[in-house]
Formats: C-alpha cells, sequence, structure tokens
C-alpha cells in the first residue's frame, strides 16, 4: 500500500506544471525516542526526565519549524497513551496515539494535542477549515519567511477543535472510553519549503496535500485492528494510484486559482 501512495504522489508530480510546485526541502528525523532522534517512535508516551522531552515529539523538523512539536499536554490522565510516530515519505510526519482505559469505569475527558511552532509568535494563518490548518511564519508584510509552510491535519468528522494562538497548535478532542476500550487519534503535519526558501507554491502545496490527507488519510503500514480504532476520521478504502492523482490533481487546480486570494492573519486579543 505504502508503494502504490508513492506511485500515486510521484504521477502526480510529474503531471502538475513546473510552476505548480518547486524542488522540496528534506524534512529531518527529529522525532525524540527519549536517547536521541530518529525517523520513528513507537512506545508510551510522558515525559522523559529529568530533560521533561515529551517521547515521539518533533524537535526542529528542519529550518526551525518546529520547537518541539506533537503531544499530548493535558486530559490524558486514567489513560494509558502508546505513540506511533513516523516521518512519512514526502515531508509528512503521521502521529498515531492509542488511548486505553485500563480502569473500570467509563472516562470522559478532553485531550490537547500540542505543538510549539518554531515562528516565536508570529504566525500567519493562510487556511482554517475542519481538521486543516495551513500556516507559516510571517515576514512582518503578510509574506511566508523561513520556516516551512505547515498543514495541520487533525480529522474530517468534525472530532477536533484547532487553533493557532499565536505560534502554538492546540487541537483539543473529546474521548469517552469505556472501560477496557482502547481508541486511537491520528494527527499529521506536513511541511512545505522550496529548497531556497518558502514560496507562494509551498501554500498551494500545504493546501492541497492537506486537502487531500482530509478526503483519504494516509494509513499506510498500520494494521487493521489499529485503523478500527481512530475514532477522529472516517477512514475508508484507499484509492488506486490513479483515484489519488486525479484527486490530487483536482485539488492543485483549485489549489492554484485560489493563489491570489489574501492570506487571513490571526487576530489576537
Amino acid at each position: 500500500m505504502h508503494t502504490r501512495m508513492i506511485a500515486a504522489l510521484t504521477l502526480l508530480a510529474a503531471t502538475l506544471p513546473a510552476s505548480a510546485h518547486a524542488a522540496q526541502f528534506q524534512a529531518g528525523a527529529d522525532i525524540f525516542t527519549g536517547t536521541g532522534v530518529a525517523a520513528r517512535y513507537v512506545g508510551p508516551g510522558g515525559n522523559v526526565q529529568p530533560s521533561n522531552r515529551a517521547l515521539g515529539s518533533i524537535a526542529d523538523g528542519g529550518f526551525d519549524t518546529f520547537d518541539t512539536f506533537g503531544f499530548y499536554n493535558t486530559g490524558t490522565g486514567g489513560l494509558a497513551l502508546n505513540r506511533q510516530v513516523e516521518l512519512l515519505s514526502g515531508n509528512t510526519y503521521r502521529f498515531l496515539d492509542t488511548f486505553t482505559n485500563t480502569t473500570g469505569a467509563a472516562i470522559r475527558t478532553t485531550v490537547n494535542f500540542f505543538g510549539n511552532l518554531g515562528s516565536d509568535g508570529d504566525e500567519l494563518v493562510h487556511y482554517a477549515q475542519g481538521g486543516l490548518t495551513v500556516s507559516c511564519e510571517d515576514d512582518g508584510d503578510g509574506n511566508c519567511t523561513s520556516d516551512a509552510v505547515l498543514a495541520l491535519v487533525a480529522g474530517n468528522n468534525g472530532l477536533a477543535q484547532a487553533a493557532i494562538t499565536p505560534d502554538r497548535y492546540n487541537a483539543r478532542f473529546v474521548l469517552d472510553v469505556a472501560a477496557g476500550q482502547s481508541v486511537s487519534l491520528l494527527n499529521f503535519a506536513f511541511l512545505a519549503r522550496g529548497e531556497a526558501g518558502p514560496l507562494a507554491s509551498d501554500v498551494d502545496l500545504a493546501r492541497t496535500t492537506g486537502q487531500a490527507l482530509m478526503a483519504a488519510p494516509r494509513v499506510d503500514g498500520l494494521s487493521t485492528a489499529q485503523i478500527a480504532t481512530i475514532v477522529n476520521f472516517t477512514v475508508s478504502a484507499v484509492p488506486e494510484p490513479a483515484s489519488w492523482a486525479m484527486m490530487l490533481i483536482g485539488f492543485g487546480a483549485t489549489g492554484m486559482m485560489l493563489r491570489r486570494r489574501r492570506p487571513t492573519r490571526v487576530a489576537f486579543a
């Protein structure tokens, strides 16, 4: 399935006009494992003492895009958390977090998926709808600078409540977990950045890739049992490569038509 996804994306890259995308930088293998960083982490959630760094979080991602991103900082009390975090092909980080109720009673709680962005309080939001947020570091004139453009995907069925305030990303989920039950949350972070720096086309690329992940989340490499526990996505059958390519080409064409729209600034009280 993973190979089929890559084939679809390769076909898309070959089909879109050259002006629609630029040569992309390679995101870093910066996932914290407890003893170092790697491209994958599988294990419990929580922090490692004495550094207090969250297991499975991304340290940087490249070009200071993150200042530690992708972990749950509230609401997990009473639930055991196991994580599978990995850097997939195409600069896409995937977080699969499984919460298990080990008590004898049902638990209702609000968990918060958190990320500290590298923009240090100067974030420009280009798109925020449903479970998709597209943003970048603002150069002060309404343009992207330095950091990669982000597509942050928190689900497609309305369970997630996501926001950036101001360089902090928060996606909140209300979970109802019966005694002995396990439920999973799936999150994605896609990074778009030309090798020489972020371009307007990278904003389009982030948005169209985010929309594609919303429509058909990448579950390649996950087991049927893992997929069955996901509660923040409606996960249908994985499309064939040709279907993926046609869908993404459609998103790309739509994104190019919208390129001249002004981005939306985040207003803070």
